[in-house]
């Protein structure tokens, strides 16, 4: 009986959790690239910012949270947050150093997890992680992990999102 209900299971694509591996997301070009920043310090932290999701699909998506699926050594988690396009001007790539003169994300108010991605529209909003380097930083991150649900159904889709993140030189 166990060994149907995992065949029905990995045959319906679902995680145990009960959700579906979805396709309405797509990272766009920054899903293409890979972004480097060779500039970290032991003991500073930093705002990563995963990717901006586009729907490609006909129907609305809610977006209920984002994660990368892991982190290299050398990186720890602080915590994430949800920020509007229109509070950070923009969609920006890359690393910003916390509490640095050009960080315009600190201050912002904390907003929902949850947040709609119109058909076939860039979302307005995305998930940036603030991390502390705590030693070398040896791997990438590779994948950003989307839980959202269209209807009444909920997805997890993963997305290619690789930072290769480094120390400065001395």
């Amino acid at each position: 009986m166990a060994a149907a209900l995992v065949a029905w299971l990995v045959q319906q694509g679902r995680d145990g959790a009960g959700t579906r591996d979805g396709h309405a997301l797509d990272g766009g070009m920054a899903s293409q690239s890979d972004v480097g920043y060779e500039h970290l310090r032991i003991g500073k932290e930093y705002w990563l910012n995963l990717l901006q999701a586009t729907n490609v699909s006909g129907e609305p998506v809610t977006v209920l949270k984002a994660r990368f699926v892991s982190l290299p050594k050398g990186l720890e988690l602080i915590g994430y947050k949800v920020v509007s396009t229109e509070d950070t001007d923009g969609y920006g790539i890359g690393v910003l150093p916390v509490k640095s003169p050009f960080d315009d994300v600190t201050g912002l108010p904390e907003r929902s997890n949850t947040f709609t991605v119109k058909a076939h529209k860039p979302a307005v909003w995305y998930h940036m992680a603030r991390l502390k380097v705590t030693g070398p930083v040896t791997g990438d991150t590779s994948q950003c992990r989307f839980w959202y649900q269209q209807g009444s159904v909920k997805y997890r889709q993963d997305l290619r999102c690789v930072n290769q993140l480094r120390l400065a030189k001395k």
